[in-house]
């Protein structure tokens, strides 16, 4: 079994756990020009696998002015099963600009911004959150269809909230893993995240074995 590592002591206020998450991602051509549709869905598992911990859900429609920008709308639904506490479900309006540079010696480069309307059941207040996304392609030598994916995203609070939200940084994501392009409608993408999140008690770090699968209709 593939072990990331597992529930440890403390150690300078931070916690650590070993996760497992998939992501399913599909898009597909709306009858408008230029428009198309999206849904991903995210079942995330913690502590080696062991429990269920996360379900999200997000539909999207996002609008092409060409083949490297694009602008985004989205709605995501999170169910969250929290250890010894009753799930917690939460709401998300999300706008989105994507951009993709010109190839540079065979590195693609991505930016992704998006600014989140968070919505936690039980609760009143909305917290908004800013995500920056850097994603970088390059491919492997070792096979045309293979290539190499990192990309870091900063999660940065706008407010703070009832329910815990802290003005600042929430959390760090950190990827480094290898793309399989299937064909022009499908890929599979696995390696290694390293997600950094600040809460108000201890600092938690979960080093998270992620796989994706994408296809486009």
């Amino acid at each position: 079994m593939f072990v990331l590592g597992g529930l440890s002591q403390a150690v300078a206020d931070t916690e650590e756990d070993g996760r497992y998450w998939f992501s399913l991602y599909t898009q597909g051509k709306l009858p408008a020009d230029n428009f198309y549709w999206s849904m991903d869905t995210h079942p995330r598992w913690r502590n080696e696998g062991q429990h269920f911990d996360q379900l999200i859900l997000r539909p999207s429609v996002f609008y092409k002015f060409n083949p490297k920008t694009s602008v985004w709308l989205g709605y995501d639904t999170i169910i969250s099963h929290p250890p010894s506490q009753s799930s917690q479900r939460e709401n998300r309006l999300w706008q989105q600009f994507q951009y993709q540079f010109d190839e540079v010696a065979s590195v693609t480069l991505t930016s992704r911004t998006r600014l989140e309307q968070r919505r936690r059941e039980d609760f009143q207040d909305v917290g908004h959150r800013l995500r920056q996304m850097v994603r970088v392609t390059t491919p492997l030598p070792v096979h045309p269809k293979l290539s190499l994916v990192m990309f870091d995203e900063l999660f940065v609070n706008l407010n703070q909230t009832e329910w815990g939200a802290q003005r600042g940084i929430d959390q760090n994501r950190f990827f480094i893993g290898a793309n399989w392009k299937f064909s022009d409608f499908s890929n599979v993408e696995t390696g290694y995240l390293h997600q950094f999140i600040n809460t108000r008690t201890v600092d938690r770090e979960n080093h998270v074995l992620m796989t994706t699968v994408r296809f486009n209709f």
